[in-house]
């Protein structure tokens, strides 16, 4: 094999290694549509019983934050709200942990192939500089996936901490409501059968 072709090898494994791993921040990122933390805020200064509709109207279609007001506005009654938020919840949490492992399991993969390929390339005699620039390329790519991790872990703490935010908003205050489950979790409560 030339020097070239273990270059070549090397860039396009940590090229497409990259790529995969910058796949997860952009997943985290279309998981909702909108700054939902503006969203909530401007919620917030409407009375409660509009804010629903309102989120319905303001939401782009087909978003997380439509179907949201869609269920929660279908609700009858304050557990069917809660429930109705707890599954979307969980939709929205799958959602931002799609892909989480990509980046890691990319970073890992750009160094092992960097690794057989500079074996490859001191077995075949390829000199040291190739060598170093095999091993460099996959530096890059491992050090750009573990980015990419980074940057898809901050993001999807952003994303939760606005998605509780925007569900806090439009919840509304539910403790002290008529059959309405506590929303503190100070002290868990077993829901009755009976309504």
């Amino acid at each position: 094999m030339s020097a070239v072709l273990f270059i070549a090898l090397s860039l396009a494994a940590s090229g497409a290694c990259a790529a995969v791993s910058w796949r997860h921040p952009a997943h985290v990122a279309a998981a909702t549509g909108g700054d939902l933390t503006a969203l909530a805020r401007s919620l917030r200064a409407l009375p409660v019983e509009a804010r629903l509709a309102e989120l319905a109207r303001r939401s782009p279609p087909e978003s997380w934050e439509r179907r949201l007001a869609r269920e929660l506005l279908s609700a009858a009654g304050p557990r069917a709200k809660v429930a109705a938020a707890n599954d979307l919840l969980v939709e929205v949490e799958q959602r931002l942990d799609v892909g989480a492992a990509w980046p890691r399991a990319a970073s890992r993969l750009s160094a092992l192939v960097a690794l057989l390929l500079a074996t490859l390339a001191f077995l075949a005699q390829a000199g040291p500089s190739v060598i170093v620039l095999v091993l460099g390329a996959g530096a890059a790519g491992a050090l750009a996936s573990a980015a990419a991790g980074r940057a898809g872990r901050a993001a999807a703490a952003r994303k939760r901490e606005a998605i509780d935010a925007l569900v806090d908003a439009v919840l509304g205050p539910l403790d002290g409501a008529a059959g309405a489950p506590s929303a503190s979790p100070r002290r868990p409560r077993r829901a009755s059968a009976s309504p």
